[in-house]
């Protein structure tokens, strides 16, 4: 079993670039909001910004290879790719559930529509978060010229 903790993203140093380089991978620059902002944002009362740390991986350059995966308040979630299909995400997935119990948990997705040049990545993502308790909304959203479906558990 592992040791998976996480902690405040700082606002410099190595394991704030690490992040931001998962962060940077994992989605598209529309997406993506500055650092400075989630840093500044993080700082609000009941949001978090973590990395995800697992104490069983080797230690490399600065620690940094113990750094699995981020999460913004689950406005984002993360996982490295070099770690990707470990369970990492199932697991953080779990400890916000267990950590806001009774608490809606929404968060959107790109829709799957089979004209999506990442098709089968967006079906592999909508099968992910069923797994962890999540369902399908009729809700869609739409931001930055992107459409978006919401997904909700607990509620």
């Amino acid at each position: 079993m592992t040791d998976l903790a996480s902690l405040p993203v700082p606002d410099e140093g190595p394991i704030r670039d690490k992040i931001r380089q998962i962060y940077e991978r994992s989605f598209p620059p529309e997406e993506q909001i500055t650092m400075c902002d989630l840093l500044r944002a993080a700082r609000k009362p009941g949001v978090s910004f973590d990395a995800w740390t697992d104490a069983s991986l080797p230690a490399g350059e600065a620690g940094t290879d113990h750094v699995v995966a981020l999460t913004f308040y689950l406005g984002f979630l993360a996982v490295d790719a070099r770690t990707r299909g470990a369970g990492y995400g199932s697991r953080i997935l779990t400890h916000v559930a267990q950590r806001y119990p009774g608490i809606p948990q929404l968060l959107e997705i790109e829709p799957v529509t089979r004209e999506a040049p990442n098709y089968q990545q967006r079906v592999r993502r909508l099968a992910f978060y069923e797994r962890n308790g999540f369902t399908v909304t009729n809700m869609l959203t739409h931001e930055a010229d992107q459409t978006y479906r919401v997904l909700a558990r607990q509620g």
